[in-house]
């Protein structure tokens, strides 16, 4: 009996979540690895380069290597801060952040009558709420800028992506 209630004690142990928590930061999916190393590497990159025309290469450099990553990869469950939401009649803009070298932004006009799929985002984007956090996917739309890191005031790379629920596309 002395046995089972000395398994029992290490099982309940085991079990408590004071030891077990994993932080938020062990939670990105790959495609926000990914960007997170792209930008962590321009940075690192930059940092190491002793005079203006290096900096200058490195990026030129990084704004070919981010325009290819873009096209190239998804951006799927991405971890995002909602910034911000403006509805103004049919014409949704949104901003995100996620972390503070990552910025998503959208504007968005969208049209009546709409395609169920069309709606569904219309909806979707109207029920995000300012400064919440939450997954989203987002899809790329052919514009980004890249900051250099000591332009403090921006972040370092500022994308220009739709954001998805998941059922807009499918899934």
């Amino acid at each position: 009996m002395k046995r089972i209630l000395a398994i029992l004690i290490i099982i309940a142990a085991g079990c408590s979540d004071h030891e077990n928590k994993m932080t938020d930061a062990s939670h990105h999916s790959g495609a926000e690895s990914a960007i997170n190393n792209l930008v962590d590497s321009f940075k690192s990159d930059y940092g190491s380069a002793t005079s203006t025309t290096a900096k200058d290469a490195v990026m030129s450099t990084y704004k070919i290597k981010t325009e290819k990553f873009l096209l190239k990869h998804y951006l799927n469950h991405m971890r995002v801060h909602v910034d911000s939401v403006i509805i103004n009649h049919m014409t949704i803009d949104t901003r995100f952040h996620a972390g503070k070298n990552l910025m998503f932004t959208s504007s968005t006009e969208f049209r009546k009558p709409m395609p169920k799929v069309e709606d569904s985002l219309y909806h979707f984007m109207k029920s995000l709420k300012q400064g919440t956090d939450t997954n989203i996917d987002f899809m790329y739309i052919g514009k980004f800028e890249l900051h250099r890191p000591d332009d403090s005031p921006h972040p370092t790379l500022i994308v220009n992506a739709y954001p998805l629920s998941y059922q807009v596309h499918g899934r």
